[in-house]
């Protein structure tokens, strides 16, 4: 998936001029050059242009808008800290990370505001290349990416917020108003929908051209219909749909955990899908979580920064996937400078949590564009291979069958393995605690990656592991964040607030989440 500059506005299925006229008179002439949805998805090449409008709003051009809210997933966990402890700067992500969530928390509405106007955009393009005189097979395999995209948004806002406001088809605003909230049953029937007709219609990734690298696949449908699955503990389905992938022969564990997120390895052989970035200087082409992550010592802003607890669990299990998640005070990555010391890396201790940063997200000097910010071309890994071995393992050991579930749990430990011979061993247990080997498992793999909340919510323990961090945190000698706590969590932090902008302009037909 590539962030592309949007040639065509297609939120709600509005109209946009494209053209004005000029000279004299210009208020008695009418408009020329008018593009709407009616009159553009003329020939192939404009309904191709309309699917990569969609992706390019699945993931905005500013890191207001998407790219800060992919931070929940860690702060709202035992992972985590707001990071920056300049008490004013940014509060908002503060209040969430320790849990004090309220409805008017303008994160919230960005989230859900902008993924709404991405399932717009998906809506307009289905209908306008439904109707298009273009190739059958193309036509097909276009509205195949529209439904992974449209599918790929629900689930981002079904997994936050619970049911919400099902739109299928292009709305006027004075529609829009009227719309109520779906149950979340209903929300993930329909995700679970788009995803098979979704795979139904796409090729391979090893069908798709080197330009088309990122776009959705028929494996990346499969795996986010066997990760709504697990969403749902359709525990079979779940299983199923993650062997067609695993069977599929796509994907695979070769590369080096110490090399999955780095600039230089874009849909590397475990990727399934990922937001692809470059660092073109006119346009707003990457992300800016390079930035908004890392030290303010070096540049950056230092939010989301990784907890003691984390680092913690990673040394109990002697596990080498630390370096590669963490970066804390003092380590070693990279050689001095004139600027900056990389082999003594300084986390700016008076300004951050926990005296840690993300490493996954961290970008060498050397990888560094001009003008970082919304221009880094560090991909955004979504889902990849090592995730759906997990999600195999723990559907597998709900149903009983635990020799699957290790299976593809020491696949991933196997690799894990590989940066330090002899610490990370095959697991053998099985029942309970093969289920909790594989709940560890899914948090040192895959930590600082956006899943950590999901998680916990959907295993029906955020507000158990969130206590339990608590009272480690009171007894805690961690010199940078002992005493820290995660005060404000219960029940209702399952979901998010409905923004209170979405209850107003929805004149009351949207309701609240329970707690808010």
């Amino acid at each position: 998936m590539k962030k592309y500059s949007l040639p065509l506005t297609l939120a709600l299925g509005l109209s946009l001029s494209l053209g004005l006229p000029s000279c004299k008179s210009f208020l008695d002439q009418s408009p020329q050059g008018q593009q709407t949805t009616d009159n553009y998805y003329t020939n192939a090449d404009e309904c191709k242009a309309a699917v990569m409008g969609c992706y390019a709003l699945a993931d905005q051009n500013d890191w207001w808008q998407i790219d800060r809210t992919r931070m929940f997933g860690d702060a709202g966990s035992d992972d985590a800290w707001k990071g920056n402890a300049i008490a004013g700067d940014t509060r908002e992500f503060g209040d969430f990370a320790r849990f004090f969530w309220q409805p008017n928390n303008e994160w919230f509405d960005n989230r859900y505001t902008h993924i709404y106007q991405s399932i717009g955009n998906c809506n307009a393009a289905l209908v306008g290349i439904a109707k298009a005189p273009i190739d059958p097979a193309l036509q097909q395999q276009l509205i195949g990416e529209l439904k992974f995209i449209r599918a790929y948004n629900y689930f981002e806002l079904v997994k936050g917020y619970g049911g919400v406001p099902l739109v299928l088809t292009p709305v006027s605003p004075s529609e829009a108003v009227g719309l109520k909230r779906a149950t979340t049953e209903e929300c993930y029937a329909q995700i679970i929908k788009d995803f098979q007709e979704a795979a139904a219609a796409l090729p391979e990734k090893s069908a798709r051209l080197s330009a088309d690298k990122g776009r959705a696949t028929k494996g990346a449908a499969n795996a986010y219909l066997a990760k709504a699955y697990l969403f749902t503990e359709q525990w079979a389905l779940a299983q199923t749909a993650a062997e067609t992938v695993i069977n599929s022969g796509e994907y695979n564990l070769s590369g080096e955990f110490s090399n999955v997120w780095n600039v230089n390895n874009p849909n590397g052989p475990e990727s399934i899908f990922e937001l692809n970035y470059n660092a073109n200087q006119t346009f707003a082409l990457g992300t800016a979580l390079t930035v908004v992550m890392r030290s303010r010592a070096d540049g950056g802003w230092g939010f989301n920064t990784p907890t003691s607890n984390l680092e913690q669990a990673f040394i109990r299990e002697n596990d080498p996937r630390r370096q590669w998640t963490i970066i804390k005070q003092g380590d070693n990555v990279g050689p001095k400078t004139a600027n900056f010391d990389y082999s003594n890396y300084d986390t700016k201790l008076s300004e951050n949590e926990s005296g840690r940063i993300s490493r996954k997200m961290f970008l060498p000097l050397a990888d560094r564009p001009a003008n970082e910010e919304n221009h880094a071309p560090l991909n955004r890994i979504e889902l990849r291979y090592a995730d759906l071995l997990l999600m195999h393992a723990e559907a597998s050991n709900k149903l009983g069958q635990d020799a699957k579930a290790l299976a593809s749990l020491n696949l991933v430990r196997a690799r894990a393995n590989r940066l330090s011979p002899g610490t990370v061993l095959p697991r053998t247990s099985t029942g309970t605690q093969l289920l909790n080997d594989i709940w560890l498992e899914r948090r040192l793999e895959l930590a600082m990656e956006g899943h950590r909340y999901y998680d916990l919510v959907r295993q029906h323990r955020l507000v158990a592991v969130i206590q339990a961090f608590n009272a480690a945190q009171l007894t805690s000698t961690d010199p940078y964040d002992k005493g820290k706590v995660k005060d404000q969590i219960s029940d209702k932090n399952n979901l998010f607030p409905i923004p209170t902008n979405q209850l107003q302009l929805s004149g009351g037909n949207v309701t609240q989440n329970p707690g808010y």
